[in-house]
């Protein structure tokens, strides 16, 4: 199918399902969902490799070439030559990406830039001094600001600063193909290992702000089993910390449709994250809209607004470890509170974190800013 309409360019790191990151699949949502628009996009190659560029149902997908990495940003002079190349009606720029937003200056002013401000940087705080500037200047070259939480707008410095151009959109998953209903019995089977304890069950890719070194360190507390679904740097590390553990099970990286079936037969979904650099967990609502009640930390940031604490759900503090375990075990040893706030997960996810309410809110912004 040839799709007709305005050609919106996402600019970000990396592209889903190469890297199944949250990010990654939010922007994977919005190329699927907002179908009247040619929905490029360009990120930087894993590894050292040329420029690669491949054709989609939504648009192109083009990976420039890059040095390597440092401190999680890509190393490559790739991006404004492309940029041009690709020549897109509206360009959409998801923060942070440090050499994506230099190259953001390359390009006539007059072109519309989307900026999705996706969270602060935390562990690269030291080099803040330096690139507070240049998150400054493409906040105002931006002409809309997209948060996909409030938290994070109250609490970002430089959110604050923007806010006459900030829209709160919150982030969304899915809901159709987050059903339990839609998971195949054998798969669901497959998932469970055919093991009698609870699960209890994280996801995500395995980088440091995640908190899954502190949550396998606690594992001999839970009352069921953990089990962990992603891949990423620190995997090795962690399957080091598992190893004589009985009830620790980590996939490594899996398809969708097998992380699917691991959340249709969790009993419990917890967001152990460590601080500032997880925003939201895109994660726990996939987790809420399979119906499983979820455990998150509040890190100052929106992952309080993936659950509704006390009701889908328990919000603790981050790095308590007392608290963190509680609150899963409480969950593990009551049955009928797991299935209640299980379904009100589910409603409040169908109701709040629907991706087709979440590519709507983005088509109507393309729009103004297109004049059609």
């Amino acid at each position: 199918m040839t799709v007709i309409g305005p050609r919106i360019l996402h600019v970000y790191k990396d592209v889903h399902p190469e890297v199944p990151g949250g990010i990654e699949r939010h922007v994977d949502d919005l190329r699927r969902h907002v179908p009247d628009a040619v929905s490029d996009v360009l990120v930087a190659g894993r590894g050292v490799c040329r420029t690669r560029e491949r054709q989609g149902p939504n648009g192109r997908e083009v990976a420039v070439w890059q040095f390597g990495r440092a401190l999680s940003a890509p190393l490559t002079a790739g991006y404004p030559r492309r940029l041009r190349q690709l020549a897109p009606d509206l360009i959409h720029l998801h923060m942070p990406n440090p050499t994506a937003e230099l190259s953001i200056f390359s390009l006539p002013r007059r072109k519309p830039l989307v900026v999705s401000y996706h969270a602060d940087i935390v562990r690269q705080a030291r080099l803040l001094p330096v690139y507070r500037l240049l998150i400054r200047r493409v906040l105002q070259r931006a002409d809309v600001v997209i948060s996909g939480t409030h938290r994070l707008v109250e609490t970002s410095p430089f959110l604050r600063e923007a806010a006459e151009k900030v829209q709160v959109i919150p982030y969304a998953v899915d809901v159709a193909a987050f059903d339990r209903s839609t998971v195949d019995p054998p798969e669901r089977s497959a998932a469970s290992g055919a093991q009698d304890p609870l699960t209890v069950l994280a996801t995500g890719r395995l980088v440091y702000y995640k908190g899954f070194a502190q949550l396998i360190a606690l594992a001999d507390r839970l009352e069921g089993r953990l089990v962990i679904v992603g891949g990423g740097p620190l995997e090795k590390e962690l399957r080091a910390q598992a190893a004589g553990r009985e009830n620790v099970v980590l996939t490594g990286e899996v398809s969708d449709r097998v992380l699917r079936a691991h959340l249709a037969t969790a009993d419990v979904f917890v967001l152990p994250s460590i601080n500032r650099a997880e925003s939201f967990g895109i994660a726990t609502i996939e987790a809420q809209a399979m119906g499983v009640p979820a455990v998150v930390t509040d890190v100052g940031t929106g992952t309080v607004e993936a659950v509704q604490d006390g009701v889908t759900g328990y919000v603790v503090p981050p790095s308590d470890a007392d608290a963190l375990v509680a609150a899963i075990n409480t969950l593990l040893g009551d049955h009928e509170l797991r299935a209640t706030m299980g379904q009100a997960a589910r409603r409040r996810a169908v109701e709040r974190f629907d991706v087709h309410r979440s590519a709507d809110a983005h088509r109507a912004i393309y729009r103004s800013l297109l004049g059609c």
